[in-house]
């Protein structure tokens, strides 16, 4: 398997665990664990580099760097499919919409933080996060395919 492939890979494991630890964050009611006020709180926890050691602050910044992982992530793969001229384009133009999603995504999670969760904007939070699962996916799939 190509470099860029399993950084494709390793990205979209890494947003699936986004999902699932902000699935849990959100039904634990741990999602204002880390505080409300943007820029204070967010991307930071209460203020400071690293949380309380307490269960709730501990998991919201868990997801805050699962997503900081997975923006990393995306952000190398798609320097590597852009790079690489056999790459097809329509694998490049996939990654490009995923991560202008990611990037809505990283955006409207600060919101969310700041509107203290929301119940609608934690809901477009979530399905953006799906979304861009699933097009990170797709875009897997091409490059599988023109491999």
């Amino acid at each position: 398997m190509r470099i860029k492939h399993l950084m494709l890979l390793m990205t979209i494991v890494s947003l699936f665990t986004v999902i699932v630890v902000g699935a849990y964050v959100t039904v634990a009611g741990f999602g204002d664990a880390c505080g409300s006020s943007v820029p204070q709180d967010w991307p930071t926890c209460l203020g400071g580099l690293l949380p309380p050691f307490q269960l709730a602050p501990v998991m919201e910044y868990m997801h805050r760097i699962f997503a900081a992982l997975s923006t990393l992530f995306l952000l190398v793969t798609v320097f590597l499919f852009w790079r690489d001229k056999s790459s097809g384009s329509s694998v490049k133009k996939t990654l490009y919409v995923a991560l202008t999603l990611l990037i809505a995504q990283v955006l409207l999670g600060g919101i969310v933080i700041a509107q203290e969760e929301e119940s609608a904007l934690v809901a477009v939070h979530q399905g953006l996060a799906v979304l861009t699962f699933g097009v990170s996916v797709a875009a897997f799939a091409r490059a599988e395919r023109d491999a």
